[in-house]
């Protein structure tokens, strides 16, 4: 593969597999480190991996769950004692949900991209910081029908250019919110 389909894959793949690691580790760091060990394994082994979409997803997610399998088994040998490691083996359906749950947030994330300016500030600060109307209201001196209105348009959008297939688990997921 050249560079230019390296880049594209890493763009299109790097936000989930974060997002999935964070949900295994809880640590943004670590999970930025697993994301970025999957990219290197994939490229050091990449002759060996169908150039198929769906396998190369798969080998990526798989990098990421046993890179931090790998580390939780290693700080335990160091601490000595299972009970002192916070590692628990996830079930196969709570790995699936984790992966479905990371590509609907990579597919919110484009599309807040993809907003206008000031609809795009308004709703990172109201969903993804968790900031109230007025709180946002006061922080960017606009009126509270203002940051609804923007709130709005954001979730329109969202609803709008949301993969049809994702558009049902966002709406789940957000509904668990």
């Amino acid at each position: 593969m050249n560079s230019i389909v390296h880049k594209q894959l890493f763009e299109e793949h790097y936000r989930s597999l974060c997002h999935f690691a964070w949900k295994l580790c809880g640590d943004a760091t670590e999970a930025e480190d697993l994301a970025q060990d999957a990219f290197i394994s994939y490229y050091n082994h990449e002759d060996h991996i169908s150039t198929h979409q769906g396998a190369i997803k798969n080998y990526l997610y798989t990098s990421v769950r046993y890179a931090f399998l790998n580390s939780k088994r290693k700080e335990r040998v160091v601490e000595k004692y299972w009970l002192n490691s916070p590692f628990n083996e996830c079930s196969h359906d709570s790995l699936e949900l984790s992966i479905i749950h990371s590509e609907v947030i990579a597919e919110v994330y484009k599309i807040v991209e993809s907003m206008p300016a000031g609809c795009q500030v308004v709703f990172k600060m109201g969903y993804f910081e968790g900031l109230s109307n007025q709180e946002i209201s006061k922080e960017l001196n606009i009126s509270i029908n203002t940051v609804k209105t923007q709130k709005q348009r954001g979730l329109k959008t969202i609803m709008k250019k949301m993969n049809p297939e994702l558009l049902p688990l966002a709406l789940i997921f957000y509904s668990m919110l």
